[in-house]
């Protein structure tokens, strides 16, 4: 299927047939009925109003993202302490949503990812009904809407509370690129810049983790770039009344900005998909994690892990 502006083509093979759609929407009779009856008003369509002033954040906005954000790093403990060979995804589901009630928040922010061992490697999993199998690692990708302003975090650890050294080397490459990644996100910098800068850090790791050769990527054609067998999403994205929120991207990066940074590295071969997320505010002399209290060193989530279910 093959989409244009006006409609889409519809078919299989040879037998393609072109649908238009011409039908008069509500939205439609309403603007013509406000011109028909004031006709000496100008108009203006808000959306591009709105798409210039919602990336810049106000104090107010700010602190309702941190209280969403605040919510969210319980859900995640819970999660952690909760989490144990065989419980099925949407028992730790469960758990987010648990606290998300308890914490007077409005909903999630979107349809929850938990998706242990292979699942992880596909983007937008949320089928959220397998077993989490010992010895797997789960990516646990969600976020909390609290007054209509959302989080948007990712995190991963592994089913049993002990990351194998595979799965460190992979966490801890994703890791760095989340940490070297976010120090690009500040004033003056623009989107494609970021990600280009992004994709080459990834790409280095790739290469050590053994996934990539580097002479194949010296050689590599730029158009089909090697690294997006394994990481093949943006890592930056307006965060606030919408998740992926308005705002044009050809734009330069300011403060008052929120985005988040989430790099990730999916392996099907090995079942290991890794990806971490974090949400971070642009200021005119650094830029401030919003979640920088959701556990997310390796140490810090095995000890949680381990620690007693005080909850419970």
């Amino acid at each position: 299927m093959a989409f244009e502006a006006d409609g889409f083509y519809l078919g299989h093979n040879e037998h393609i047939k072109r649908v238009t759609f011409d039908q008069e929407t509500q939205q439609d009779r309403m603007v013509a009925w406000c011109k028909k009856k004031y006709p000496l008003h100008e108009y203006y369509r808000a959306a591009k109003i709105t798409r210039a002033l919602r990336p810049i954040k106000s104090e107010e906005e700010i602190a309702l993202m941190q209280k969403a954000a605040d919510i969210s790093v319980v859900s995640f403990k819970r999660v952690l302490q909760a989490c144990k060979a065989n419980i099925k995804e949407f028992e730790l589901e469960a758990e987010l949503t648990y606290n998300l009630v308890k914490s007077g928040a409005t909903r999630h922010a979107f349809q929850p990812i938990v998706a242990s061992g292979k699942n992880a490697c596909a983007l937008h999993y949320n089928t959220n009904n397998d077993v989490c199998n010992d010895g797997e690692m789960i990516l646990l990708d969600f976020g909390v809407c609290y007054a209509n302003y959302n989080s948007d975090t990712t995190r991963c650890f592994p089913v049993n509370g002990v990351f194998s050294s595979r799965q460190k080397e992979v966490y801890n490459a994703v890791l760095y690129c989340l940490k070297e990644g976010s120090k690009l996100l500040k004033p003056g910098v623009l989107h494609a810049d970021y990600e280009q800068q992004m994709a080459k850090l990834v790409e280095t790791q790739l290469i050590q983790l053994g996934l990539l050769n580097a002479n194949e990527v010296a050689q590599q054609n730029p158009d089909k770039p090697l690294y997006k067998k394994y990481f093949m999403h943006g890592t930056a994205h307006y965060i606030g009344l919408d998740v992926h929120d308005i705002g044009l991207y050809s734009r330069p990066f300011e403060a008052g900005m929120v985005l988040t940074c989430e790099p990730g590295i999916y392996i099907p071969e090995e079942g290991i998909g890794c990806r971490l997320e974090n949400d971070y505010l642009i200021t005119e002399k650094r830029t401030i994690n919003l979640t920088a209290e959701m556990p997310i060193e390796i140490k810090e989530i095995e000890a949680i892990m381990a620690a007693k279910k005080t909850w419970l």
